[in-house]
């Protein structure tokens, strides 16, 4: 998926359509993240660490 060992992953909501999206963190940290579905902007939830 995002690494091999273990990656951080982020999940991120549209606050105008409330999509969501899992996307890995280190690519998306401190930028802003389009909506896939709308005009908007995706904001980061939550994020974890993962074991592969």
């Amino acid at each position: 998926m995002y690494g091999e060992n273990a990656y951080e992953v982020s999940w991120r909501r549209c606050d105008g359509c409330g999509s969501q999206a899992e996307l890995p963190a280190a690519e998306t940290a401190g930028a802003a993240v389009p909506c896939p579905d709308c005009t908007g902007a995706m904001a980061e939830e939550w994020s974890w660490v993962a074991a592969a």
